[in-house]
């Protein structure tokens, strides 16, 4: 049975659960790359040296696949790496977050002890990120502003103009934005790195984590185009922080073609068709356009579905929302199904 819930409890802890089937953590439904598993594999002779520092392999890699220059990126040991480097470089008087969101940022923030501003997501607007934010933002000087896209739980995203205006009028309060797209592939929306060079006060932050189901092997990246910036986070970490293993595997998953494109397709389909089936079981479910959904139900579906052998995500840790509200992972199609059947059966005590 479940204990209490942690205020910073995240999905995918099945060395609690062992056995069940994982919804509570959204990787790609068709795992990690077979190249990848290969070049893990080739590789195993390069692990017992150090790990190259600067990722030199793979920020040209990067670089390449993202069509800005080396020395903008940053790899760093998965996103959380990411944010706490960010806040404990800028450490600012201030930090902004939309709530519902991830948890993680508040995470970081708290461990470098910058005070939290949380900009809310109503309900009654269906938790979308509204010019609201933009006027927001332009009020909260001298801050850091994270702002998930699509956003966590909801997978609901944002537009590309109403991101410019943000980080515009942030830039005018002189503050920095960070712009998580960590789920973003599982899109189709355009990613703001193009807009970097404009924008020099712009972090994206992206991950292998998702695309790639590389949870296990730790591996992110950031990219800014202000050097002094980005410097200042690259010093905030440790070194060697990105493993033999992940830069390996990074460099790897970036030369599997059309691997986003298959995924979306895949995820796209699969996603539709477990929306249609939760609300053919009376359940309030939130559009998202990314590989999870959130819908709302009686309190105590967590534990019910866990006695059937399903981990689901519970949401009651989030900001702005109550213990009827749940996420779960795109997985299978086949997977999929075994939810909604166990669902319907939990949902019917």
């Amino acid at each position: 049975m479940a204990g209490a819930m942690g205020r910073f409890e995240h999905g995918g802890d099945v060395y609690a659960h062992e056995g069940a089937v994982d919804f509570s953590a959204s990787l790609n439904p068709l795992g990690m790359p077979p190249a990848v598993v290969a070049a893990l594999r080739d590789g195993a002779g390069r692990f017992d040296a150090y790990p190259d520092p600067e990722c030199r392999e793979l920020r040209a890699a990067i670089a390449a696949a993202e069509g800005v220059s080396a020395d903008q990126v940053l790899c760093t040991a998965g996103a959380t790496d990411l944010m706490s480097r960010v806040c404990l470089a800028l450490h600012p008087e201030r930090a902004l977050v939309t709530a519902p969101c991830f948890s993680g940022y508040e995470q970081a923030l708290e461990q470098a002890g910058v005070p939290i501003e949380r900009h809310e997501l109503r309900e009654a607007e269906g938790f979308r990120v509204t010019e609201r934010f933009v006027q927001r933002v332009r009020r909260t000087p001298n801050a850091l502003v994270f702002l998930c896209n699509p956003n966590n739980p909801t997978g609901l995203t944002v537009g590309r103009d109403l991101i410019v205006s943000a980080v515009r009028a942030a830039a005018e309060a002189g503050s920095t934005v960070v712009v998580d797209e960590c789920f973003l592939d599982f899109t189709r929306e355009p990613s703001m790195v193009p807009l970097c060079g404009e924008l020099p006060n712009l972090v994206v932050m992206r991950a292998f984590t998702k695309l790639y189901a590389m949870a296990g092997l730790r591996l992110g990246y950031g990219i800014c185009s202000d050097a002094a910036l980005l410097g200042r986070v690259r010093a905030a970490g440790q070194p060697w922080a990105v493993s033999t293993p992940a830069q390996v595997a990074g460099v790897a998953a970036l030369g599997v073609e059309g691997w986003a494109e298959r995924t979306r397709a895949y995820v796209d389909a699969a996603r539709a068709e477990l929306a249609a089936a939760l609300r053919g079981l009376g359940l309030r479910v939130i559009d998202g356009q990314a590989n999870y959904l959130m819908f709302q139900a009686g309190e105590g579906l967590y534990e019910r579905m866990l006695e059937r052998g399903f981990l689901i995500r519970r949401c009651a840790n989030f900001h702005g929302l109550d213990a009827t509200w749940y996420r779960v992972a795109v997985r299978t199609r086949e997977d999929n199904a075994a939810l909604v059947a166990a669902l319907q059966s939990a949902t019917a005590d």
